[in-house]
């Protein structure tokens, strides 16, 4: 028996939103959304128009609005080709956290070098907008959960203390990493990431990435400063008061209204207090 198939009303043409029917349209597709990575990483999500990814596909800017209305829908099929490469390749578990880090960033890095990585920093650089949020909340926190499970994989294997904080440890690293790209002007070598992993696997075996919330407040110290994760400090100490007059402890000595100092004459009418009339 053969399967019922919805005909279009009279007049009306059949839309087309998916555009995944294969041969030519799937060649459209590729096209078109090659054209979006190019135009979403030099002008960002808010700027994106569909007349210039149109255009940049050699297609009817017709063909683009047929299957992506908005630009939320072509900017959202954008994501799931994205996404697709890392549901196959899955971050590194070499059992030792250092070997894992090193690869991952490295990865990291050059797909930023890439034009799919530009687009996917500008996304993440308009991230406070809800419609952005919208489109790469969920992935972005998918992803997020497998760095962390990266770290914490290494605490459950004892090369961290318990406690440590996995967001530290990779905002850390990632600061490190790119900062040092940035400061020098240059591409991104294998050696700077060794040296920016193991700086920070170094500090926290140290210890000074355990979170707060299992380790005790330190006395004296303030609580935003271990809410860090930061080691703590020394204890500050009070300022000494600057030197004052009248006695060795640099305090001044209370005196009454209308007293004398000790050995003062009194005064005589018409003078200031404290001196005497000249003879």
């Amino acid at each position: 028996m053969l399967g019922l198939v919805a005909m279009p009303r009279q007049g009306e043409s059949p839309r087309r939103t998916r555009g995944l029917l294969g041969g030519r349209s799937d060649r459209v597709v590729s096209r078109v959304l090659d054209a979006a990575v190019i135009e979403l990483g030099r002008e960002g999500y808010a700027c994106l128009r569909l007349d210039q990814v149109a255009s940049r596909a050699g297609v009817n800017k017709t063909t683009v609005y047929r299957r992506w209305p908005s630009r939320a829908a072509l900017v959202t099929a954008l994501v799931e080709r994205l996404r697709a490469p890392l549901r196959v390749s899955p971050l590194p578990d070499t059992g030792r956290l250092e070997g894992d880090l090193v690869e991952a960033f490295s990865r990291r890095a050059a797909v930023g070098r890439t034009g799919e990585g530009r687009a996917w920093a500008r996304l993440l650089e308009e991230r406070h907008r809800p419609e952005v949020e919208a489109i790469i909340g969920a992935a972005v926190d998918e992803r997020g959960a497998q760095w962390r499970a990266m770290v914490a994989r290494a605490t459950a294997r004892g090369e961290l203390p318990a406690g440590t904080e996995p967001r530290l440890v990779l905002d850390l690293v990632r600061a490190t990493v790119d900062g040092g790209v940035l400061g020098n002007s240059r591409r991104l070598d294998r050696a700077w990431v060794v040296l920016a992993v193991r700086t920070v696997v170094a500090g926290a075996r140290a210890g000074a990435l355990v979170s707060w919330r299992t380790s005790p407040p330190v006395s004296g110290v303030k609580v935003s400063r271990v809410r860090r994760g930061f080691p703590p400090g020394p204890p500050t100490r009070p300022a000494p008061a600057p030197p004052g007059r009248g006695t060795a402890s640099g305090r001044a000595s209370p005196r009454r209204p209308g007293s004398r100092g000790r050995g003062s004459a009194p005064s005589a009418p018409g003078t200031s207090p404290g001196r005497g009339r000249r003879r």
